[in-house]
């Protein structure tokens, strides 16, 4: 077992590699359980580093190989077709394969991702393509669903009602209404992924159906928590081993449309993996084809892991060395942030660090041959080096939203705003607003309960936040 001074050297000279000096750090300074100096000058470097790149190096080799033979061939982002393989990784993977952190604490690889972009990206062009080997595996069980319920549909009657009726298995659902969705995991006890081309409509149509019903299931479902639902045919379902899966793709421009509303407040914004490429690829047409052979060995690989889950059906742990680095790294974690959004993020990438692990377990064990046993430390420093990927492409965007903020409100509200001083009181901005008829009193106050655009900094005194 490791000495609690060797363990403080390893992670010194993990954060060696991560190209951050330490050598005018104390040792006093350095102590566990102490400052968080090592921590902050850790989040200080990502916050201004002005360049994140996607660290293949978690990768198996030929996966990286396969990265940058798509971006040379077919000009795809290797940050979008890596994410796509992690979330790839995860649905074939399910609930069959899971994490214990402790006895009362069960953590699954649930993954919410959203690939930012430009129009012509290729962005579901890799999601697509990572997606293939599932998307077989859905039609052959769709064609054999197909032959059943025919089969079914020709007995007798009597025979009917002593047979029980083919279910759709499948993995993954583009398509779907609230209901759907809980339906096909109904059916699909081991995990379900939704994929939607353009997610802005998937988040736009929250609580469409029922107020705070659609995005609490999905909240809760990121949790792993049951989802019931009761219907008025009376025929409830209810989920209790869930496993939910998520990505899409967005225009960067309508970041700040979308996240302008309560997605900004519950928390729910804090668990999505935001793909921002620091570099986007030239989608300038070639004469390259992507040789047959990595196509081949990449269906091979989403099969072999699906047929793992399938046939093991284990609960992974850390090995010894492993536990003691995650709990040293964590409770070094930065805590007093500048913003709450940031906070928030940094807790919900502490869970993904162990999502992660899981599926950097998976892979090199697929790709090496090696039976799964445990999360080793190696998986886990991995792990870690994505989520910091995750929390700079996080502040990336959130930064995006606040730039992009003002331009998302109507007319009323931008000439409200313009026309309100820097600093102001209630009654001196009901006086402007009354003198020109501009919004209602009631509507004012509200509009004043905006945090992005006022801060309250005295009682019945605001300052203007944006320019």
């Amino acid at each position: 077992m490791m000495t609690k001074n060797s363990h403080i050297s390893e992670y010194q000279q993990f954060m060696n590699d991560r190209a951050i000096k330490l050598s005018e750090i104390s040792d006093n300074e350095f102590q566990l359980g102490s400052t968080n100096i090592l921590n902050g000058l850790k989040e200080d470097f990502k916050l201004i580093s002005g360049k994140n790149i996607f660290p293949e190096s978690i990768f198996p080799p030929i996966m990286q190989k396969l990265v940058r033979e798509l971006e040379t061939t077919l000009n795809f982002s290797p940050d979008y077709t890596s994410a796509s393989i992690l979330y790839a990784v995860s649905v074939s993977i399910g609930n069959k394969i899971q994490l214990k952190v402790k006895n009362s604490w069960l953590e699954k690889s649930n993954l919410y991702m959203v690939l930012v972009g430009r129009t012509g990206d290729v962005k579901s062009h890799s999601v697509s393509f990572c997606l293939n080997p599932l998307m077989k595996l859905d039609k052959q069980n769709f064609e054999q669903y197909l032959l059943k319920k025919k089969e079914y549909e020709q007995l007798p009657i009597e025979e009917k009602f002593k047979t029980t009726s083919p279910v759709l298995r499948q993995l993954l659902l583009n398509d779907f209404t609230p209901e759907a969705f809980v339906k096909a995991h109904y059916f699909n006890p081991r995990g379900i992924g939704l994929y939607t081309d353009e997610i802005a409509g998937f988040f736009n149509s929250f609580n469409q159906y029922r107020k705070g019903s659609e995005e609490e299931s999905y909240l809760s479902a990121w949790s792993g928590k049951p989802i019931i639902k009761n219907r008025i045919s009376g025929d409830e379902m209810r989920v209790d081993n869930t496993k939910v899966d998520i990505i899409g793709t967005m225009q960067e421009g309508i970041l700040s449309s979308v996240f302008q509303s309560n997605k900004m407040k519950n928390g729910f914004i804090d668990r999505l993996l935001f793909v921002l490429p620091h570099k986007y690829v030239d989608n300038k047409w070639n004469d390259l084809d992507l040789d047959e052979k990595y196509i081949e060995w990449y269906s091979e690989f989403i099969n072999k892991i699906y047929n793992l889950a399938e046939n093991l059906e284990t609960v992974l742990e850390f090995q010894p060395d492993a536990k003691e680095y995650l709990y040293s790294w964590q409770n070094n974690q930065k805590h007093d942030f500048d913003f709450e959004y940031q906070r928030g993020v940094s807790v919900k990438l502490q869970q993904y660090v162990l999502r992660f692990a899981i599926l950097i377990e998976v892979m090199n064990s697929i790709c090496n041959n090696d039976k799964l046993q445990s999360i080793s430390l190696k998986s886990l420093k991995s792990a870690i080096k994505l989520r910091d990927y995750f929390f700079e492409n996080a502040i990336r965007v959130f930064e995006i939203i606040d730039n992009n903020y003002y331009d998302s409100l109507t007319e009323i509200q931008k000439n409200v705003f313009d026309k309100l001083p820097q600093q102001f009181k209630t009654g001196e901005g009901i006086e402007i607003i009354s003198k020109e008829d501009l919004m209602k009193e009631r509507s004012f106050k509200n509009f004043l309960k905006d945090e992005k655009l006022f801060k309250k900094i005295a009682h019945g005194i605001y300052e203007k936040q944006v320019f």
